[in-house]
């Protein structure tokens, strides 16, 4: 597969005038065109400030981020505005993210408007009524406003939205967290439909296992704004290699079966504002050594194709070969 976003050592700070917070901390990574790339981890590791950067809402600090070989960031402002019509955000929570006092039609007929792409308004709201459509609506569903909507047909709303612009490449945010079970999993079908009737890349951020791993070809692990481990839904859900994915996932009840027991990590999450020496993961982890207190790991691939940044894994990986 072509890829699609290349992400290329980003970084983003935060300085509230005392100290200096290290959301995103060197994140490299690729996306390919018409796969589903997971991003998992605990609140506060960097996941919704890695998508905004992605998707074009948040600037980094430093670092590239590469939409079919463009540096997006370096990019003019009016090709900015052409590029958002490429890369869309579906967020978490359907209701905030609409204008209450906007009717449905208005809101999915907005981009349209905003982008002047398509001059006659009976065509615009033609497609309108054709995207509703296809996410699941009628086209009654145009004239009815946010708060008349059940929370499952919000989301399909807000997916409307992103979607009318025809974009190939969708972040979502956290984009199924706020509804109940088994609304989610009519959205997750939802989107799985979509990608190949509309030929979509997703970047699927979400703390819960079970639906990335449900959703995700390929998913990457986050620990306080850096990437520990990635490779396919299939390794991280049988054969996690980092301590961290590990306890991830033995706290899942994943689609893949699993052996062992659950893994209880000790201690807190370190502050993404005072970030331990060497390994962030050091203080928490049951195998940590000096090196780890000293050495920060690269994110380096092993045999089976999956990348890992950790000390003690990568020794494995050497006594192997």
């Amino acid at each position: 597969m072509t890829e699609q976003m290349s992400i290329r050592d980003l970084c983003k700070d935060y300085d509230d005038g005392s100290r200096r917070v290290h959301a995103v901390n060197g994140i490299t990574l690729n996306i390919r065109k018409g796969e589903t790339f997971g991003l998992v981890g605990e609140s506060g590791c960097g996941k919704s400030t890695l998508g905004q950067m992605i998707g074009l809402l948040l600037k980094p600090t430093s670092g590239q981020v590469l939409f079919e070989g463009e540096d997006i960031w370096q990019a003019s402002r009016r090709r900015q505005k052409q590029l958002h019509q490429q890369i869309q955000i579906i967020f978490q929570d359907p209701y905030s993210s609409l204008n209450p006092r906007k009717r449905i039609g208005w809101l999915v007929e907005e981009p349209l408007v905003i982008h002047h792409l398509v001059p006659d308004p009976v065509q615009r709201r033609h497609q309108v009524e054709e995207m509703l459509e296809l996410v699941g609506l009628d086209a009654s569903y145009a004239q009815r406003y946010p708060s008349e909507l059940s929370g499952g047909q919000r989301q399909r709303a807000a997916i409307a939205i992103a979607l009318i612009l025809k974009p190939s490449f969708v972040v979502c945010d956290e984009a199924v967290s706020a509804l109940d079970v088994s609304i989610q999993a009519q959205v997750l079908n939802l989107l799985k439909d979509l990608q190949q009737k509309l030929g979509l890349t997703y970047l699927f951020i979400s703390h819960n296992l079970n639906v990335v791993t449900y959703m995700a070809d390929r998913i990457g692990v986050m620990y306080l704004g850096s990437l520990v481990e990635t490779g396919s839904a299939v390794q991280l859900g049988t054969r996690p290699l980092h301590p961290y994915t590990q306890a991830l996932f033995s706290a899942s009840v994943s689609v893949f079966e699993k052996a062992g027991k659950r893994i209880v990590l000790q201690g807190d999450v370190p502050s993404p504002a005072a970030l331990p020496a060497g390994c962030p993961f050091h203080t928490r982890c049951p195998y940590a050594r000096d090196i780890c207190q000293r050495e920060k790991p690269a994110l380096a691939p092993a045999a089976d194709g999956r990348f890992c940044a950790c000390h003690r894994v990568r020794e494995g990986w050497e006594e192997q070969t």
